[in-house]
This record gives structure tokens, C-alpha cells and sequence, in this order.
């Protein structure tokens, strides 16, 4: 199942790049979609845990969940969506690869052990990778507003980090909690503080949602990226290391151009294919630690349920 769901959320954010293109070009203020995403997805999972008798209300109230979604949503989506008008998406998603080694360099510097060279390398192939897929589309003159983006999605990687690392520890904590509802709540916070910054500075028109075309790519984030992906996401790392999932950074990048080949006559260049074999290489040894410890868990458990069977025979 780890393996399963870390495939599912990076072909789910390699299509929420092109969901979010959507919603953009359809006129929806950029930080008023991200808010309305994570809110609604928040309520709606938060009401089927009321639903099903779950006492939520302590973690409703929770500042340590509170933070993590200042980090996790609200600091990521909101530098990222607001850079996006100063970069291209390609220079953004190269910047947003820098996500997983933020986190391997937090973890090490709390645990204060040293970096496994295999890993970091690794790490740093499929960020090469990430670079060569989307090269094409980074052409752009320099500005001081363009140095000021990048930055910001930097900025919003580290606390990206910060948010995955906290959400282990807490998922650590609250081992018997769903993961499930953890993730909602931080996104509802998460959303809310977007809704708060879109109100102050975008000033959104509540008319650009009456169109379908506004309105699909919102559901879509809604139910299949945020209540989804990054659900899954959050389970991922209650049951891995924060580092793992976080990988989905690397392939998904390569999935949406893919997509916006099939989709959006996007050319694919022959550079895009070197980097994505460079991004699944690097990815693959990044993470075999824990594809082989899992693997060997499989084959134990299997191993168990067999000798059982045979003693009730």
C-alpha cells in the first residue's frame, strides 16, 4: 500500500499543475482558489469525522496543527502562487524540487546525524532531472521582482520542510488518530489564512465562480488534490519518513509535462526525456532504503500468515 499511494499522490499533483493552470486561465484570483480548496476540502473531511462520532474538537483547537498548516499550505501555496506571476511555472517547479532536500537537511540537523552521501546524491540527480524537464520553459529576463519570486519559493520550500518534519513528529505522537483528519485540519487553517491575505490584497469578485470553467478546476483540487493527494500524502508520512513522500516533488513535474503534451500540445524536447530517466533514477535510489525495508515487512507478513495457515490445517 506505501508503494501504491506514493505513486497515486505523484500522478495526483502531476495533474494538479494542469487543474490549477485551469482555474487561473479561467480568471479565478489565484490565492482565493488555493483557500477555497483547502477550506472546503478541510470542512468536508473534518464533517465526515463528526459524521462517524470522532471527537475532533481538541484537534480543531490544536496550535501545534495550527502551525503546521501555516507551513504546510498556507506558506508554500502562498509564496508559490504568488512568484507564479513573476516566473514561469517551469522555473517554479525547479525551485519546488528544492523541497525534499530542505527536509533531509532539517532532519538531520534536529537528529544531528549525518547525511548519507548515497541519498544526497541521489536527491540531487533528480533534481537535475526536474532542471531538464523543464529547461524549455524557463527563458525570462532577470528583474529585481524575479529574483524576489524565487526567493519566495524558497522561502516557502523550507517551510514546506519545516510543516512535514512537525507533521511526523505530531502523527508520531497521536499514533491512533487518522492521518486523515490531521490533514484536514491543517488545511483548514492552512485555507483560511489564504482566504484572509486573497481578501486583503486580491480583493476577489465573487462572479468569476459562476462559470464551469472556474468552478470544475476548484472541485477537482478539492476532492482529488487536497482531500486525495495530500491525504494520502499525510499517511504517507505516518507511516514512512517525511523525506519519502516528499520525492513526489521530482516526478510529478515530469507527469505534468506529459500531460500538457497529451492535453495542451506542450512540445516534449529531447532534454525532457534525459531528465526524466535522470528524475526516476535518482528518485528510485533516493528512496530504495525504504522501498526495501517495506518490501522485506511484505515478505515477512506473508510469510507469517502462511505458517498460520498451516497450523490451523
Amino acid at each position: 500500500m506505501i508503494i501504491i499511494n506514493y505513486i497515486l499522490i505523484c500522478i495526483i499533483f502531476g495533474t494538479t499543475f494542469l487543474a490549477i493552470k485551469f482555474g487561473i486561465v479561467s480568471g479565478v484570483p489565484p490565492l482565493f482558489s488555493a483557500g477555497l480548496r483547502f477550506s472546503l476540502a478541510g470542512i468536508l473531511v473534518i464533517l465526515y469525522f463528526l459524521s462517524k462520532g470522532e471527537k475532533v474538537s481538541s484537534f480543531i483547537f490544536s496550535k501545534r496543527i495550527m502551525f503546521i498548516g501555516f507551513c504546510l499550505t498556507f506558506m508554500t501555496f502562498s509564496t508559490l502562487y504568488w512568484a507564479e506571476q513573476y516566473i514561469t511555472s517551469g522555473l517554479a517547479a525547479v525551485l519546488s524540487a528544492t523541497g525534499p532536500m530542505m527536509i533531509l537537511l532539517l532532519q538531520l540537523k534536529r537528529s544531528k546525524k549525518r547525511i548519507e552521501k548515497k541519498q544526497f546524491i541521489a536527491l540531487l540527480m533528480a533534481f537535475s532531472g526536474v532542471i531538464c524537464v523543464c529547461l524549455p520553459g524557463m527563458s525570462q529576463h532577470v528583474t529585481y521582482l524575479w529574483i524576489a519570486a524565487c526567493l519566495a519559493v524558497l522561502i516557502g520550500e523550507v517551510f514546506y520542510g519545516f510543516g512535514s518534519v512537525y507533521s511526523k513528529e505530531f502523527l508520531t505522537d497521536f499514533e491512533e488518530v487518522s492521518p486523515f483528519l490531521i490533514n484536514a485540519v491543517q488545511m483548514l487553517y492552512g485555507g483560511v489564512f489564504l482566504l484572509i491575505i486573497s481578501l486583503l490584497f486580491e480583493k476577489p469578485p465573487i462572479q468569476t465562480l459562476y462559470s464551469w470553467d472556474a468552478v470544475w478546476p476548484i472541485l477537482y483540487l478539492v476532492f482529488i488534490g487536497s482531500i486525495g493527494g495530500h491525504g494520502l500524502y499525510t499517511w504517507l508520512l505516518s507511516k514512512t519518513n517525511p523525506v519519502f513522500p516528499s520525492t513526489w516533488l521530482y516526478v510529478s513535474p515530469l507527469i505534468a509535462s506529459v500531460l500538457g503534451y497529451f492535453v495542451m500540445d506542450e512540445p516534449i524536447k529531447a532534454i525532457m526525456a534525459i531528465g526524466g530517466v535522470l528524475i526516476l533514477v535518482g528518485v528510485f535510489i533516493a528512496n530504495w532504503s525504504t522501498f526495501a525495508l517495506y518490501r522485506r515487512q511484505g515478505k515477512f507478513l506473508k510469510k507469517e500468515i502462511k505458517e498460520h495457515k498451516e497450523e490451523i490445517i
